[in-house]
């Protein structure tokens, strides 16, 4: 399972919101049998980055990203 364009609106920022949600898709992709959620995204998106390593995502390296943008590999195992 892939986390992949999670985003708040600015408006709602701060909140938690992020945190609600990003523990929302875990918890569904747990459900459905997941047994890793992985995710890729850059580090120049720190809040990003900082949420995704609150939800207990690490660091990995994979295999070369489809992705042009995408300079961190995360996953968190469930």
């Amino acid at each position: 399972y892939e986390l992949a364009k999670m985003a708040v609106s600015p408006k709602a920022q701060g909140k938690s919101i992020g945190t609600l949600l990003g523990r929302a898709c875990i918890n569904k992709a747990g459900d459905l049998g997941a047994e890793t959620v992985h995710l890729e995204s850059n580090t120049l998106l720190k809040p990003a980055i900082n949420l995704y390593l609150k939800l207990g995502f690490q660091k990995i390296t994979g295999p070369p990203s489809p992705y042009e943008r995408s300079n961190i590999q995360m996953e968190l195992a469930l």
